[in-house]
């Protein structure tokens, strides 16, 4: 039954007679669809391709893990090493100071923020470009700044600079704390707020800066390629002191990844509005169907075909339509997905943004989310031409002169 309607309402839709404005009705129809879906496909695709790109950027910056709150000494230093020794996943720990300080450099100085690292676990933890250059070849202390900071300072690798703690107060002398050091290497992440703000310092230069020899602020973990941060960190949070706090980077990071989440909606949500659009040419054209192919559908209903079985007709009619353009869609979206993730045919300036080309990610699950959007906005398009075909009567219909 099921196949003998579907044969029916194709030979309904296809064959013709007089007004043949029904036809290309259909086929703009099927384009409208088809329009909305790519564009819905590839915006969401784009707009994954940046969360991913920053994603990465952030999680290289970053580490996987953050336990933070208030400073500690070297013996909570040791009762945290020995905890996550015991915690599995865990890659790599490395302990730190952070502070807002100010560097200068001849005439030029800018505020900054100084993070104290320990160099010889610097890059386990981190993954940004430039080398870990923490001490000239002379031994003398060397710091890596973020792009933005070094431009504005006007120096390069070798270079002198000057760290300044204007909080730290030598109380003796009335001076602030102060550090000499080179400049051993500049690094680039390509994310505004680190290359702007970033500047790394030994840790045992930072504890001088800062006056807190034998202190810490915090420490970064890195986990094993296999481990979820957010296991681990339900691991460790109950083993914590009473004050400290366990991070994820997401969690660092949550203001920015909620804005592009929401970014991300709203996008979804205004082209959906094409989809709308093409759900109304849908009715129109189902509409002017029924009214072509009137006297058949009251023949039919004569032969003993019950209103419910015209009005699935007439569905499947509509069926046909909005399905054959989210296929078309959807499939042209993802053509371009894959053609620009392999070949990168649409090019970036690399002065404005931080890729060389458009990025695109498009995993499965948001492929069904635009075909499930599309399957919901056209199937909402069916009921009421389904239900005016349902309501003909078999004499009326059969009578019927346009």
């Amino acid at each position: 039954m099921i196949r003998f309607d579907m044969w029916l309402a194709r030979k309904l839709l296809l064959s013709r007679k007089s007004v043949g404005y029904i036809s290309w009705s259909g086929v703009i129809s099927i384009a409208g669809v088809a329009v909305g879906c790519f564009a819905l496909t590839v915006s969401i695709a784009v707009l994954n391709g940046f969360e991913e790109e920053i994603q990465q950027r952030v999680i290289g910056f970053e580490s996987d893990l953050r336990i933070s709150g208030k400073s500690f000494d070297d013996e909570y230093r040791s009762e945290l090493e020995s905890i996550l020794s015991r915690t599995d996943g865990i890659g790599s720990v490395s302990f730190y100071l952070e502070k807002k300080g100010i560097i200068m450099s001849g005439k030029e100085r800018t505020m900054v923020r100084i993070k104290a690292v320990e160099p010889d676990r610097f890059s386990e933890i981190y993954a940004i470009n430039g080398g870990a250059s923490f001490f000239t070849q002379e031994g003398q202390p060397a710091v890596q700044l973020g792009r933005g900071v070094a431009d504005r300072l006007g120096v390069g690798e070798g270079d002198s600079a000057t760290l300044v703690s204007p909080l730290q107060n030598q109380i003796y002398l009335g001076f602030p704390a102060v550090a000499r050091v080179t400049v051993g290497s500049v690094f680039e992440t390509k994310v505004l707020n680190f290359d702007q703000e970033y500047c790394f310092i030994p840790l045992e230069i930072g504890q001088g800066v800062f006056g807190m020899a034998g202190n810490y602020h915090g420490v970064d973990i890195r986990l094993s390629s296999t481990a979820s941060p957010d296991d681990v960190k339900k691991k460790v949070a109950p083993l914590l002191t009473e004050g400290f706090e366990i991070s994820t980077w997401a969690d660092l990071h949550q203001t920015l990844f909620s804005a592009m989440k929401m970014e991300k909606l709203g996008s979804i949500v205004v082209l959906s509005l094409i989809v709308v659009v093409a759900s109304f040419n849908i009715v129109s054209t189902l509409i002017m169907l029924v009214m072509e192919k009137v006297k058949e559908i009251g023949i039919l209903r004569a032969m003993g075909i019950t209103r419910r079985r015209i009005g699935r007709i007439i569905a499947l009619q509509g069926t046909f339509i909005g399905v054959s353009g989210l296929i078309l869609g959807l499939g042209s979206g993802l053509s371009f997905v894959l053609v620009q993730q392999k070949w990168g045919l649409i090019k970036l300036p690399a002065a404005i943004y931080f890729v060389e080309s458009l990025p695109v990610q498009m995993p499965p699950g948001d492929v069904f989310l635009v075909a499930a959007v599309g399957l919901l906005l056209i199937g909402s398009a069916l009921f009421y031409p389904a239900r005016v075909a349902g309501k003909l009567l078999p004499r009326e219909a059969i009578q019927f002169e346009k």
